[in-house]
C-alpha cells in the first residue's frame, strides 16, 4: 500500500510541475501580446490622406501616409518592396528639426522633399535604395515628403513649390 501512495505522489508532483510549466509559458504569451499593444507610438502609420502639391501653375494630388510617431518617421517607407506612382509618406515633425535621413533598409528609390511648416519645399534629395548616406538639408524644416524618385522632376515641380496639407492632420509626436 505504502508503494501506491507513493507512486501517486509522485505522479501529482509531475502532473503538477507540468501544470506549473504550461502555466509559466502561457504567462510569458500573454505578456508578450500585451506588450505589442496599445498606444506605446509604435509604427501603425495613420490611413492615407490626400495632399496636393502646387507649382508652376499646376497641382498634383497624392495619396501618404502619415509618420507623425517617432518610432513611425525612424522607420518610413523602410522595407517596402514597391511604391505606387501616386503614392508617398508625409513626415510630421513638433518642431522645425534638422536631421538628415537615410536609406537604410529602404528599396525603392526616393525623392526626399523637405519642407516649410507653411508647405513651401525649401530643399529636394535623390535617395538610393539601402544608401546609408546622410541626406541633411542646409535649413530647418518641419516636414519631409518622400515619394518615387523623380516624382517632382517628373511633374516639373521642386524647390519653392508648396505642399498643401489638410488642416485635420493629427498632430505630431
Amino acid at each position: 500500500m505504502r508503494e501506491a501512495s507513493w507512486t501517486i505522489v509522485a505522479c501529482d508532483r509531475a502532473a503538477y510541475a507540468l501544470a506549473v510549466g504550461f502555466f509559466r509559458t502561457f504567462l510569458v504569451f500573454f505578456a508578450m501580446v500585451a506588450c505589442s499593444c496599445g498606444d506605446d507610438g509604435s509604427t501603425t502609420l495613420t490611413p492615407a490622406r490626400t495632399i496636393a502639391v502646387e507649382g508652376g501653375g499646376h497641382s498634383e494630388r497624392l495619396q501618404v501616409e502619415l509618420a507623425t510617431t517617432e518610432k513611425a518617421r525612424e522607420q518610413g517607407l523602410m522595407f517596402r518592396q514597391s511604391l505606387e506612382e501616386d503614392r508617398g509618406m508625409l513626415f510630421l515633425f513638433p518642431t522645425d528639426v534638422t536631421v538628415g535621413f537615410w536609406m537604410k533598409n529602404t528599396y525603392v528609390p526616393l525623392t526626399i522633399a523637405y519642407l516649410a511648416a507653411d508647405g513651401t519645399v525649401l530643399e529636394v534629395r535623390e535617395g538610393k535604395p539601402l544608401d546609408e548616406t546622410v541626406l541633411t538639408p542646409a535649413r530647418p524644416y518641419r516636414m519631409v515628403l518622400e515619394v518615387n524618385q523623380g516624382w517632382f522632376a517628373r511633374h516639373g515641380l521642386g524647390v519653392g513649390a508648396t505642399v498643401r496639407v489638410p488642416a485635420d492632420l493629427p498632430k505630431a509626436q
